[in-house]
């Protein structure tokens, strides 16, 4: 995501937010922000951080460690300078935009203007939901032109776009204000009917890359939220290929399975419950060190520009489907696993 991007999600916070360029100095305030340092006196915009808030600053160190790659959130921070005094908050730092961009987002308790950080989330994500539901219709009616009188490839693609357009548009309308999706709406469905979808949209996108399958036919249904998971595996198949960059041997290998011996408690029933596993592994470098211990916290992105959040909504997808997500690396081998419950009507 560039940072004129990054500056338009982050205005739709209603929590205060400060963006920093490579140089600690504020380039960016939103109006939250701006109201919040009302007290520091003359403009904020080019002033150096140090210079509002002191050398020793314990926001200072937050942003120095976020502008080093590593996201960071610490409660009861102090927030004063020379001159005023604004009570503790909870910060959260962490790159959002290019050429080491960094977004300080308080949550100010002491003042019940400011909204805690999660109803600011979603209140962004209900705006981006929003902003991504305008364009979908001119995409797909420009996808229904495409297959008239087209070839039976170009077609299937059109039809390809078309089905990826009405699940989008699905999901955004199911924006949840407390909770970012509403819980999944649990039917019964073929795992591998969520795989194919992955398959096809990765391979439409990264035709250089090889896919290869080994499913399990014999795998009974599980009962989830299908739109939901084709989003969680999406995020992560994507993932895998981002890591292969420009490998010219890059492949990824989408694997199911039943996993014998393994069944985990239900967080609803109480009763434990065979699972699947479905695999989602890449021949790529192995994940970096400075993410590997953080996959899936927000904003733990080594990509330029990244934000850091495609893993985090997978594994709060998988969690909601009483799920779990393992990660096994090494350099050249990198596997997702994610071990889903069996439908117990066909498993018990």
């Amino acid at each position: 995501m560039s940072t004129p991007d990054a500056e338009r999600w982050l205005e739709a916070l209603p929590a205060p937010v400060i963006g920093l360029d490579s140089g600690e100095r504020i380039r960016f305030v939103n109006a939250a922000a701006a109201e919040l340092l009302a007290a520091v006196g003359r403009g904020l915009l080019g002033r150096r951080l140090d210079e509002i808030f002191g050398n020793d600053a314990p926001i200072l160190g937050l942003a120095r460690r976020a502008a080093n790659g590593v996201a960071v959130a610490e409660a009861d921070v102090t927030l004063a300078g020379p001159g005023f005094a604004l009570g503790r908050a909870t910060v959260s730092a962490g790159q959002v935009g290019d050429n080491g961009y960094v977004a300080l987002v308080i949550t100010h308790a002491p003042r019940a203007r400011v909204a805690p950080l999660a109803t600011a989330m979603n209140s962004a994500t209900r705006t981006l939901a929003h902003e991504v539901r305008n364009p979908l219709a001119g995409i797909r009616a420009a996808a229904q032109l495409i297959s008239r009188g087209a070839d039976d490839e170009a077609s299937a693609l059109a039809t390809l776009i078309c089905d990826e357009v009405d699940r989008i548009h699905r999901l955004t309308d199911r924006i949840d204000p407390l909770g970012s999706f509403h819980p999944p709406r649990f039917e019964p469905f073929n795992i591998h009917e969520a795989l194919d979808r992955v398959r096809k949209l990765i391979g439409s996108s990264s035709p250089d890359v090889m896919i290869r399958e080994r499913y399990d036919p014999s795998l009974p249904p599980v009962r989830g939220d299908l739109d939901q998971l084709i989003q969680a595996f999406l995020n992560i198949a994507k993932n895998a290929v981002e890591a292969l960059g420009e490998q010219q041997d890059g492949e990824i290998a989408i694997i199911t399975a039943y996993r014998p011996g393994v069944r985990f408690r239900s967080a609803a029933s109480g009763a434990a419950r065979a699972q699947l596993e479905v695999q989602i592994v890449d021949n790529g470098p192995g994940l970096h060190p400075d993410v590997a211990d953080r996959l899936f916290e927000a904003f733990a992105s080594t990509k330029s520009g990244g934000m850091g959040l495609g893993l985090t909504v997978s594994a709060d997808i998988v969690a909601r489907h009483d799920g779990r997500i393992e990660v096994d690396s090494v350099p050249g081998r990198t596997a997702f696993k994610i071990l889903l419950p069996i439908d117990p009507e066909d498993h018990p």
